[in-house]
């Protein structure tokens, strides 16, 4: 049961769905379009669909159906998550590499700021004062 009383069943269909089989909305997305269609979705066909769903609330029918579909297996006691396809998502290896390119992305963006932060500060005739700390 979701927490805001306000949330539209399908919306509450697919966060429970999600929490059931516990995985993501979009791998939930997923693997509801495989289960539809019978093959999974290129990221390129499925980012549109997830984006309306995160923006405008809109829930396709696949992805209702297969979210109320692994609640009634789940409340009847015949879920089976390799049955609806868990091991098929595409994890792991692609999600680690795709997190450790953004984690260094983000530690090189940042290390470029503080440097141009520090030279800025030398050029401003800043170096007086502490900018970064520790100071001392």
């Amino acid at each position: 049961m979701p927490f805001d009383e306000n949330i539209r069943p399908d919306i509450a269909a697919v966060l429970d769905a999600a929490a059931i089989l516990d995985i993501t909305e979009y791998d939930l997305f997923q693997l509801a379009y495989k289960r539809w269609h019978g093959e999974l979705a290129d990221e390129k066909t499925l980012e549109p669909i997830y984006v309306a769903y995160m923006f405008r609330s809109t829930v396709p029918v696949w992805v209702r159906h297969f979210a109320r579909l692994v609640q009634r297996l789940n409340y009847s006691g015949h879920l089976d998550r390799a049955e609806l396809g868990i091991e098929q998502l595409p994890r792991t290896r692609e999600m680690v590499r795709r997190g450790t390119r953004f984690g260094v992305a983000i530690v090189t963006a940042m290390t470029v700021l503080f440097v141009l932060a520090e030279i800025a500060a030398q050029l401003l005739k800043l170096g007086d004062r502490c900018m970064f700390p520790p100071c001392y």
